[in-house]
């Protein structure tokens, strides 16, 4: 593979369901622009034409930036988006490009957000874990091969994300006042943040929250009043939902180690695992289920040596973009240490 031209350009996309971002770098792998906006470039939220179009005004917007023509295309973009999950989104986004906004890019690379922020961080592969709003957790082997745990969404699942931690403490409250499954846990605290939070007096009050006017985003957001009283008051519930979110996120990286190649367990530092989301502010939090929970569960569970886990120090538009080098079938200097920091790493004996 040769190495890029220093005046060729390279874009990197990160487009979620409320923000969405843009860097473009030199043959030299040094920044040239950036751009962001608060817009959903998902697909399924804005229909295909709109997200083609947002794609094509926030890459344009960083060209400027960049004093670039409008007129000349990159010489590569690669585009990581929430939703673009399957094989048919993907070709149906790069081929929409080529076709409506010739003068965008020469070649694409479209992935979904996981696989950018895998990018960044691991040159071969790796696992990247998300707890934001909404969770999941991607496996990219070295050959290639995906895998993927959770990220089905609030009807499914998202374990361990904001969106389940409030909801867990909203349905322990609900099942405690109706002497359903009372909890052993206190519910006083929980049900003065639930009332504060929301603005309301009782459960039924909370119907328009949980039915008329539900709002995933907004649920997910009680989430950093739990972590407060868990923090500041050590309330025993709030404590325990974050525990168990530790442990449910721990389950998402058991279940992919058995389809993960050697080479990402028994290496230097064990597991390293990429994670992402507002949820590992609280970190301390979930230490204790997260440790607890990477306990083998069953003779099919991989047992881990050790675990690394890292923040990432620059954006998934890095990684984005790198896939549209090699997309390109060209390559430019790039120092992946620089690009994570870790923050925690611990050997195991389970």
């Amino acid at each position: 593979m040769s190495a890029a031209a220093k005046d060729d350009v390279f874009g990197g996309i990160e487009g979620g369901a409320t923000h969405s971002q843009i860097v473009l770098l030199n043959g030299s792998g040094d920044v040239i622009s950036s751009a962001e906006v608060d817009l959903s470039t998902n697909h399924w939220q804005v229909g295909m034409d709109l997200c083609l179009a947002r794609l094509n005004d926030l890459t344009n917007e960083a060209k400027k930036k960049a004093g670039l023509s409008l007129d000349a295309p990159l010489r590569a973009l690669g585009i990581s988006l929430s939703g673009a999950d399957n094989d048919e989104s993907r070709i149906q986004i790069e081929t929409g490009l080529q076709k409506g906004y010739p003068n965008l890019s020469k070649h694409y690379y479209v992935c979904c957000d996981t696989v950018g922020s895998i990018a960044t961080a691991f040159p071969k592969g790796g696992i990247v874990l998300i707890a934001g709003t909404g969770s999941n957790c991607q496996l990219i082997n070295p050959d290639g091969g995906k895998f993927r745990c959770g990220g089905w969404g609030n009807m499914m699942g998202d374990e361990g994300s904001a969106y389940w931690i409030s909801d867990l403490c909203l349905k322990t409250v609900f099942d405690t006042l109706d002497n359903l499954v009372p909890s052993p846990y206190d519910i006083t605290v929980a049900n003065e943040i639930m009332c504060r939070y929301f603005q309301v007096k009782d459960q039924m009050d909370m119907l328009k929250h949980l039915y008329t006017d539900f709002q995933k985003s907004v649920v997910a957001g009680m989430c950093r009043e739990i972590a407060k009283a868990a923090r500041e008051k050590k309330d025993p519930l709030c404590c325990h939902v974050f525990r168990e979110a530790g442990r449910l996120l721990a389950w998402h990286i058991l279940a992919l180690l058995p389809k993960a190649d050697k080479s990402l367990i028994e290496g230097d530092g064990g597991v390293h695992v990429v994670c992402t989301g507002s949820v590992f502010k609280s970190w301390d939090l979930l230490e204790e289920g997260f440790l607890d929970g990477l306990k083998p569960r069953g003779k099919d569970d991989v047992r881990i040596p050790e675990i690394t886990l890292m923040f990432l120090e620059k954006e998934s538009t890095f990684g984005s973009a790198y896939l549209g080098v090699s997309a390109a079938g060209t390559s430019i200097p790039i120092d992946y240490t620089k690009n994570t920091k870790i923050f925690f790493n611990r050997k195991l004996n389970f």
